[in-house]
Parts: C-alpha cells; structure tokens; sequence
C-alpha cells in the first residue's frame, strides 16, 4: 500500500530533490488531515503520513532513483 502511494506521489511531484519531495509528501497528506473534520479520519491520516514518512526516509537511495528517473521522462 505504501510503495503504490509512493510512485503517485513521486509522479505527481515532478522534481528530483529528496528533501523537497519529502516536505511535498508532508504538506500533501497534512491538507488531507486538515480538510476531513472527524478524528477517525484525522488519525487516520495521520498515522499514514508516519508510515509513508518512515517508509520515505528508510528507502531514501531508491526513492532518490525514482525520483530522477521520474524527471527524466
């Protein structure tokens, strides 16, 4: 589930830069958080954006990959 949100997120980016991306993938799923107005929403997003945030920095060379091959198309 992880990687499949990833590779969207990477296409729907559009950069190369590792730290820009990441700080993309934050704002992304924190407007998420802030547009749904129940809390079992909220955590929800919430705990999705720790784990996409975890997954991001644990595979950082690979993601670093996708995201310059995702820029050169």
């Amino acid at each position: 589930m992880v990687d499949t949100y990833i590779k969207s997120l990477i296409s729907d980016f559009g950069g190369k830069d590792f730290k820009i991306f990441t700080m993309y993938v934050y704002t992304t799923l924190k407007k998420q958080i802030d547009q749904n107005k129940k809390k079992l929403d909220k955590d929800k997003y919430i705990k999705i954006r720790k784990s996409v945030l975890e997954y991001i920095v644990s595979n950082e060379r690979a993601i670093t990959s996708e995201l310059r091959k995702n820029k050169n198309k």
